[in-house]
């Protein structure tokens, strides 16, 4: 989706699980992937590393503003 200009989405719907607690980190790794293009939505999910260990996963449902909307 790498494209000039940019595209921009709004959020349809987010849903986040918390794997387990930890302490502040100055490094956190975040992997996303890509489940579903269709149309203007777009799914992606994603899970949060904190030294390693995964404590968090989420995905979202985002979609593709339209061209003209806010001119």
């Amino acid at each position: 989706m790498d494209s000039l200009p940019g595209f921009r989405f709004v959020t349809g719907s987010l849903q986040v699980s918390y794997l387990g607690a930890h302490a502040a980190a100055p490094e956190l790794e975040i992997r996303g992937q890509v489940r579903e293009i269709k149309g203007r939505k777009v799914v992606v999910a994603s899970t949060v590393f904190v030294e390693g260990v995964a404590t968090a996963r989420g995905e979202v449902v985002a979609v593709q503003m339209p061209d003209n909307f806010g001119a």
